[in-house]
């Protein structure tokens, strides 16, 4: 995993757990137990449902590691949950505040999230996809690679891959991510890659083995490219995600202003919508 994978990673442990079910006494539990603090229990289903909150390829085989931090911060949630238990915070002027305010913040994400959810729905995502495939087309190549960490290494391998037996070479050999799939790399445009493995994958001509090895900040690359495309599009599998994010945002405005549309909103003296109380551009000269 890289350095900025692993940071993420991290960073998005402490996110999670720091925010995700503090009270774990309002919460029901199940599983074993995995740790007692000053005696209450903290179960597997308790550090299960935040690693659920973790995409995969941020893990990738590290999922014991990620476990145990997560446990790890859980146990500091329970610790302050305890202490804020003691404090009586719930009883605080602020704490009930700011707890108003997050919970007019959590209906409004629910609501939003129903709205958008009951309206892309997989079949509005596939009449988008197919009405717009011709803006989503763009040149691809189809590769794969066996990454080693030194450059004697890259090269003793390329005397030896063919095309034929690249795969298995990769899953015996490779350090990579991709070594269990055979060092596959599938689609990918040229601005996705590092540039110097993209400018040798878009070079090599389909079904070879790149004749020099690529260096980048990873290790040494031994490149095979399997097909090439000029108008390549990504399959709606691959773009699921991508169109419901760009669409999400065209929905929720045109449910704000509906809404708006159907209620009674009356400003105070001397109080405008923030587009009536905007300036006007000047005009262009």
């Amino acid at each position: 995993m890289t350095l900025v994978l692993r940071r993420g990673l991290l960073t998005m442990v402490a996110a999670s757990a720091l925010m995700l079910g503090a009270c774990g006494d309002k919460t029901e539990q199940s599983g074993e137990t995995l740790a007692t603090v000053n005696g209450v229990a903290v179960k597997e289903s308790r550090v299960a449902d935040q690693m659920a909150q973790i995409p995969a390829q941020l893990m990738q085989g590290r999922e014991a590691d990620v476990k145990r931090q997560i446990l790890d911060r859980v146990i500091d949630q329970e610790l302050v949950a305890q202490e804020a238990k003691r404090m009586d915070i719930t009883g605080d002027a602020e704490y009930k505040k700011q707890l108003e305010l997050v919970e007019n913040q959590l209906k409004a994400n629910f609501v939003i999230a129903r709205k958008v959810s009951e309206t892309l729905t997989t079949e509005t995502l596939q009449q988008a996809y197919e009405l717009n495939k011709a803006n989503n087309t763009f040149p691809a190549v189809k590769a794969s690679h066996i990454l080693v960490p030194t450059e004697s290494e890259a090269n003793a391998l390329l005397a030896q891959v063919t095309p034929q037996n690249f795969a298995e070479m990769a899953r015996k050999f490779s350090k990579g991510p991709s070594a269990p799939q055979g060092g596959e790399l599938g689609w990918f445009r040229r601005e996705a890659m590092i540039p110097e493995f993209a400018s040798v994958a878009f070079n090599t001509a389909v079904g070879t083995v790149a004749k020099t090895p690529v260096k980048t900040q990873f290790g040494w690359h031994v490149i095979l490219v399997e097909d090439r495309n000029d108008k390549y599009t990504p399959p709606f599998e691959q773009m699921e995600q991508q169109l419901r994010q760009e669409m999400a945002q065209q929905v929720v405005q045109g449910y704000l202003g509906d809404l708006r549309k159907n209620a009674t909103i009356t400003y105070a003296d001397g109080v405008a919508p923030a587009a009536e109380a905007a300036p006007e551009a000047p005009a262009a000269q």
